[in-house]
Parts: C-alpha cells; sequence; structure tokens
C-alpha cells in the first residue's frame, strides 16, 4: 500500500495549542461570571462587556477550532475540508455579531 506524504508532525500543533489555551480562558471566565452574577450586588446586571466579549470571542474560537480539528481528522477530501472551512467561518461570524449584539442590548 503506497502512502502519500501529509506535511510534518507539527502541522497543528499552534492549533492545538491554542484550543488547550482557549479552554482555560473559558473555564476561568466562566467561574468570573457565574460568581459575579450568583453573588454580587447587582446579578447579571453587573456584568459587562469588557468581561462577556472574551468569553464570547473565546468561546467561538475553542467551539470552531474544535469542528475545524475534526473536519481535518475525518475528511479526507481537500475541497470538502475548504467548503466546511467556509461554512465554519460563516456560521461563526454570524453568531458572533448575533452574540454581541445580544449582550449589548443586555447590558
Amino acid at each position: 500500500m503506497k502512502y502519500k506524504y501529509n506535511g510534518t508532525g507539527n502541522n497543528g500543533t499552534f492549533a492545538w495549542i491554542m484550543q488547550r489555551i482557549s479552554g482555560v480562558v473559558i473555564g476561568i471566565y466562566g467561574l468570573v461570571i457565574f460568581y459575579q452574577a450568583m453573588f454580587a450586588e447587582a446579578g447579571m446586571h453587573n456584568l459587562s462587556l469588557p468581561l462577556l466579549l472574551p468569553l464570547l470571542i473565546f468561546g467561538m474560537w475553542h467551539t470552531f477550532s474544535g469542528f475545524k480539528m475534526i473536519t481535518d481528522d475525518y475528511v479526507a477530501s481537500p475541497t470538502k475540508r475548504f467548503v466546511l472551512f467556509l461554512i465554519y467561518w460563516g456560521v461563526g461570524i454570524a453568531l458572533l455579531v448575533i452574540g454581541y449584539d445580544a449582550i449589548r442590548q443586555y447590558i
């Protein structure tokens, strides 16, 4: 059986590290927001856009980076991967805009 060269073994290292970093940031921000929402005097109205926006951005990065990694692992066709990647970007940008607008209206 012939094997095709697919590049070096460290092609996805940056994405893998960013996936772990964004997971940690989401966890920390999630705990801070939970604490403020549950135990602060003003409750959810005490939350601000500078606090919620990084959670939204890192959450979107983490989610769609994970989708891309799964696609890279299980979709062999470069064309199909590219189309899925464009769909991920489109959905991601749409959700980011919707999330930003929802946060801005709530605060």
